[in-house]
């Protein structure tokens, strides 16, 4: 399955203005879970339930270029929150944790918008 997604993203990287078609994807997926691999018991099971529920939506950056295929920027955006809780352990109070978060979410839109931080949050305090 590893190397069936790592195939897929070197598509994607070869071809990257391309619409790739996912049908021919979905099918040697389809076929790897089918095989008999009940050694694996049930890890094996829980993976082949948890794409199920996924299956028409694995291979969607193949069909348009502007979805990525990894969640980096997801995780990135994660990373500022777990350093701060790293450090400081907790919020002292919930106006405290809104206010952080609030701040965070505005910085991050701003940056993703190749806007400048500080005037997006100088903007929003302003109003």
């Amino acid at each position: 399955m590893q190397s069936l997604l790592r195939e897929a993203i070197y598509e994607r990287n070869v071809r990257p203005e391309e619409v790739i078609s996912k049908e021919s994807w979905l099918e040697r997926m389809d076929r790897l879970q089918e095989k008999n691999l009940i050694h694996l018991k049930e890890d094996f099971e829980r993976l082949r339930k948890e794409l199920a529920k996924v299956r028409d939506y694995i291979f969607n950056f193949l069909r348009d270029p502007m979805i990525p295929s990894d969640n980096n920027s997801s995780e990135r955006g994660v990373r500022k929150l777990k350093v701060k809780q790293k450090i400081s352990g907790t919020f002292r109070s919930d106006i405290g944790a809104d206010a952080f978060f609030a701040i965070l979410s505005i910085a991050d839109t701003a940056w993703k918008n190749n806007q400048s931080k500080l005037n997006a949050i100088d903007t929003i305090l302003s109003l």
